[in-house]
């Protein structure tokens, strides 16, 4: 038995575990599709569900369950998943309610946020496909994916240079967005690279061959891979280039081999003092930025970037090839150009502050004399002594001459050997041509072949000190790198008081218009009211307080504040809020809400006069005396000449700050010819200079004073209130009653084309047909009626409402406007005649006096007589005193034309008086004559066609 129990136990230990594996398996399977479908069609399982739990309690039933996969994702499970489901999810055991809380836990696979022991990223599952597929059921061998790798690698490379995305070259194949392709559109637009083979595109389709679906390829997970290389190389690329790994230039550049270190040295400084891009010569030959080129390409560019500048053989360029050489014959420059760039620093030296930074060795930097041979040597002293004795007896000062021809920026130091030559036969040093060919040789620039002029200079003029590295040593001139220890400023250092020092701040506040608040509430997040020391100094600062300011503050005035406005619970603060009331009272008095009698000091009083300013009451009498004399002289000259002297003194003010140097004022003086003596000068300059200048602008108002405007609001205020208390003139031209007021409307409507109710509606917003009478008087007016008071009066009269006084019935008067076109409601009268309007002429509304009208005839008769027996044409000359045309002319117009027409004789004074007062039109509110009017009765009279003498 127990040999039996020692049999059989194993072999039922061995089946538990192989069903349990297996249900673990099928679990795992059931998640994964449900995962990858939820992350294909980007669902949030959990929303669905609850739905169907009104409660919140996580629990639904067995069909809500299946209902709920059915319609979100269309899943229709098997039994076997049912099973699993009820197996798993089943927490209560009964059968019915499933736990779909924890489902969709799984499913989601968000993070327990009770597990602080496990990093939230590493419990989240990402399914390994996309849109609910897989790749293929045959894997691939060992080399082939190897292979495969390598060939997503070059593939992600070439596509991130290229800015390639291979996603959009395939969606306008994929009309459904599926994610897959056929074969054929998968080969006709691989967007590359090149050097793909077509064994490489044949790994890639059996790679991504859909098994489910024959003869179509998973485009989107080979997107997704090459996605997930880039980032794996860009994490790769993070680690390798991460300040943890950095290794140090200087043990790099430590060769074994010292000629290579000598080669390095030379090229750091000729990148550091030319300023080369080293980079820029190599990388054009690297397409891929893969940081390799090849051996003729790096010598090329090499020769290109520094060949000249540090003097490099064809030998050393080689060393240095042989030193950055890979196996398979290419060069790698990029480890070389990030030597060569970060010449004596340190990359991403702001991170690492305690890392050494090598320096370059002394005198390295300095442009060095190229040696000779001891012959050469031996001439060019000799050459130089005679040089120096011919400068020192002459006493010639070199250097300016050399440094005119030097017009580079910052001055390169150097001139051509061509300037060089003339500068020395201008100053009459003639050498010659062999000795020149050795100065030339002695002192010109390896790189460049230029002339280092200062070299020269410093050796044949002894009195010349220029920038050698001999005058560094500072020991030799008493000079000690020992720092003094310097005293502690205090606020007594101040050479001001508290109380000037405040007038002087509030004035600089007053006269910039400054929000002082504002450049420090900043610096106190919490409204505290107290900020520290250093954050004070520096919100004065920004004030514009400070030696780099526009106002000078010393270290004095910073302590003497402090210490006013020092916090008693912390003393290394300030109490920004009380140092803002004292400043803003130049503005107003806090809390004067609270007390409204407070009279508040006018702001003239807070104004200062410039540091440096003289106090002119405690000036001598002698001295005032003279400057009295001298302003009273130069006013009456300036006033004989009535001389313009500010734009005299605004070319100088460049700043335009008011104030002008010493110099400048008395070179104006002198240009406006308002000549003083010295003690007049001096007196002067001693009432209006001050720490800025001169200030001109106050000696001008002196000089020339000009009257401030008068204040003439209060009279112009007086003058409208008197205008307005005079009684309204007397009406001209009024109608006197209803129909002549509405015939002047309607022929103001006729000729213009008036829609009445179009101003009126916008006064009616509930379309109630009625408006109060002063809104009618403003749509009157809108209307261009100029109608006067008392017509506008007959009209409310007229159309009062019956219900309410203060309304008009607007309506009623917009239909009679509207009758002189057509009759309202015509459409039930279809028999009726419509006459429409026609507005009279106005010279026909004017009537004579009876007893005028026999006189008015007589006139006409011996006028049209005269017209007849001569057949005169009066519209000629009529018209060319119309202008424009508009059938009228002035009244004496009308009679310099019947003078001229020889019919002046025939009409009196009186007979003229009724033919314009007959022939009248209101033109402009001037009294104009009607010609046409009066020429066709003239022809009427004459018995003549019309128009037809």
């Amino acid at each position: 038995m127990v040999g039996e129990v020692l049999v059989y136990k194993p072999t039922f230990l061995t089946t538990s575990c192989l069903e349990k594996m297996a249900a673990t398996a099928a679990l795992e399977n059931f998640h994964n599709s449900i995962r990858t479908l939820a992350q294909t069609k980007r669902i949030r399982v959990t929303e669905f569900f609850q739905d169907f739990d009104k409660l919140r309690s996580g629990f639904v039933t067995v069909p809500q369950f299946s209902r709920c996969l059915w319609q979100t994702l269309g899943i229709q499970l098997t039994p076997e998943q049912e099973e699993i489901v009820r197996r798993n999810y089943d927490i209560k055991g009964n059968g019915q309610f499933i736990n779909y809380k924890l489902f969709c836990d799984e499913i989601d696979q968000n993070f327990n946020a009770k597990d602080l022991n496990r990093n939230p990223e590493s419990q989240r599952i990402e399914p390994p496909e996309f849109l609910g597929t897989i790749r293929t059921v045959r894997p691939l061998s060992p080399g082939a994916e190897r292979r495969l790798v390598q060939l997503l690698r070059h593939i992600e490379q070439f596509y991130s240079y290229h800015g390639v995305n291979l996603r959009t070259c395939y969606e306008d194949f994929d009309r459904h967005h599926m994610g897959v392709v056929t074969e054929s559109q998968f080969y006709r637009s691989f967007p590359g690279p090149p050097d793909v083979s077509e064994a490489d595109m044949n790994l890639l389709v059996q790679k991504y061959r859909d098994p489910d679906r024959p003869g179509l390829l998973n485009y989107l997970n080979l997107h997704h891979d090459i996605v997930a290389i880039g980032n794996q190389v860009a994490k790769e690329k993070e680690l390798i280039e991460s300040p943890s790994t950095y290794v140090d230039i200087t043990s790099v550049m430590l060769t074994p081999d010292p000629d290579l270190n000598t080669i390095f040295d030379k090229i750091r400084v000729a990148v550091f003092k030319n300023g080369i891009r080293t980079t820029e010569f190599f990388k054009d030959h690297d397409k891929l930025r893969s940081g390799i080129i090849t051996e003729n390409q790096f010598v090329c560019g090499l020769a290109l970037a520094a060949g000249k500048e540090a003097q490099l053989s064809r030998a050393e360029i080689q060393k240095v090839v042989e030193y950055y050489r890979q196996p398979d014959g290419r060069v790698k420059y990029k480890e070389f150009c990030d030597i060569m760039e970060n010449a004596f620093t340190i990359p991403d030296l702001e991170k690492k502050p305690l890392q050494n930074v090598t320096r370059p060795v002394r005198g390295a930097l300095s442009r060095g004399l190229k040696p000779l041979t001891e012959t050469q040597e031996s001439r060019l002293e000799e050459i130089l002594s005679q040089i120096s004795d011919n400068v020192r007896r002459r006493r010639l000062m070199m250097y300016p001459y050399f440094k005119d021809y030097d017009r580079g920026i910052a001055y390169t130091r150097v001139v051509t050997p061509t300037q060089f030559g003339r500068i020395l036969h201008f100053l009459s040093l003639n050498v010659a041509p062999e000795d020149l060919k050795l100065l030339l040789q002695k002192f010109e620039d390896p790189a460049t072949g230029d002339v280092n002029y200062p070299a020269f200079v410093q050796a044949v003029d002894k009195e010349f000190v220029g920038h050698t590295m001999d005058d560094a040593d500072l020991s030799q001139k008493g000079r000690t790198n020992t720092p003094v220890k310097e005293r502690e400023t205090t606020a007594a250092d101040s050479n001001v008081s508290y109380e000037d020092l405040m007038a002087r701040i509030r004035s600089i506040v007053l006269t910039n218009r400054l929000r002082v608040a504002e450049y420090f509430e900043d610096y106190d997040p919490l409204r505290s009211g107290s900020i520290s020391k250093s954050q004070f100094r520096r919100g004065m600062s920004l004030l514009g307080f400070s030696k780099l300011g526009q106002h000078d503050f010393s270290e004095g005035h910073y302590k003497l504040l402090c210490d006013v406005y020092q916090n008693p619970q912390k003393h290394d603060q300030v109490l920004w809020t009380k140092f803002l009331w004292d400043v803003e009272t130049v503005f107003t008095q806090p809390n004067l809400e609270k007390d409204p009698d407070t009279k508040v000091p006018p702001q003239e009083i807070f104004r200062v006069p410039k540091p440096g300013t003289v106090d002119w009451g405690y000036a001598s009498t002698d001295h005032k005396d003279l400057f009295n004399a001298t302003m009273d002289r130069l006013q009456q000259r300036s006033e004989q000449r009535r001389v313009l002297a500010k734009p005299v003194f605004q070319d100088f003010d460049k700043h335009n700050n008011g104030h002008v140097t010493k110099s400048q004022f008395r070179q104006c003086l002198t240009m406006l010819e308002l000549h003083c003596t010295e003690p007049e000068m001096i007196a002067l300059e001693a009432k209006f200079c001050n720490d800025t200048g001169f200030n001109y602008l106050t000696f001008l108002s002196e000089l020339q004073p000009v009257e401030p405007p008068q204040f003439m609001y209060v009279s112009r205020l007086e003058d409208i209130r008197t205008a307005n208390q005079r009684k309204t003139l007397p009406e001209l031209n009024a109608a006197k009653d209803l129909e002549n007021v509405l015939l002047k409307i309607k022929t103001k409507v006729a000729r213009e084309r008036i829609r009445v109710l179009e101003f009126m509606r916008d006064y009616d917003k509930l379309r109630s047909g009625r408006m109060l009478k002063t809104s009618f008087r403003r749509a009157l007016d809108l209307c261009r009626f100029e109608l006067r008071q008392s017509e506008m009066s007959i009209l409310e009269d007229r159309y009062q409402s019956n219900t309410d006084p203060e309304y008009v019935e607007y309506l009623k008067f917009c239909d009679e406007c509207e009758s002189i076109f057509t009759s309202k409601e015509l459409e039930k009268r279809p028999l009726e005649d419509v006459v429409q309007f026609k507005p009279p002429e106005e010279w026909e509304r004017n009537k004579l006096p009876t007893d005028q009208l026999t006189r008015f005839k007589a006139c006409m008769d011996r006028l049209s007589e005269k017209v007849r027996k001569h057949q005169m044409q009066l519209f000629p000359l009529f018209e060319d005193y119309d202008r424009v045309h508009n059938g009228t002319v002035s009244r004496s117009q009308f009679r310099r034309v019947l003078t001229e027409l020889e019919l002046g004789s025939l009409v009196s004074q009186q007979d003229f008086e009724l033919l314009w007062q007959q022939f009248d039109v209101k033109i402009g509110g001037k009294d104009d004559v009607n010609y046409i009017a009066f020429c066709d009765m003239i022809y009427k009279l004459a018995n003549f066609e019309a128009r037809k003498p």
